[in-house]
């Protein structure tokens, strides 16, 4: 009785490490942090900018459960912070890519746009690249 009552704990002790991470949206962490260590702790207050992150974050989480649920394990409990990992920075770089082109997060930053403005957050489309082009004025 005690050996099944110390592996139901065990057991219980592994889904708790792994289920508070999740619950606190450690892929979203992760961009957020991110966003605040290339553009500043104001930029996350911009209206639009949680939406394009969890937007993000939704298109990236695509594929294997298992993956899933690993990713989002290491990001929240700062595993990144830690030890970048190749898949933590390629993501990493990917987003930071996608905001850039599909976003106005630059022209916000240069107090040149209002708001924060941004096209589809799909990482994997090609982006044109509209709002890091020099006709991205006359066209806004």
């Amino acid at each position: 009785m005690k050996m099944r009552r110390r592996m139901f704990l065990m057991g219980a002790a592994a889904t708790a490490l792994v289920a508070v991470p999740v619950s606190l949206g450690g892929t979203v962490g992760f961009l957020k942090r991110t966003l605040r260590d290339h553009f500043g702790p104001d930029v996350l207050n911009l209206d639009g900018v949680a939406d394009f992150v969890t937007e993000f974050a939704s298109y990236s989480a695509q594929g294997s459960p298992a993956k899933k649920l690993a990713a989002e394990v290491y990001f929240a409990w700062h595993g990144d912070q830690m030890k970048m990992i190749g898949p933590a920075a390629a993501l990493r770089d990917r987003f930071l890519y996608t905001i850039l082109t599909r976003s106005n997060i630059i022209a916000v930053q240069q107090q040149r746009a209002a708001q924060f403005d941004y096209g589809l957050a799909d990482p994997w489309l090609p982006a044109c690249g509209q709002y890091l082009s020099a006709a991205a004025d006359e066209t806004l």
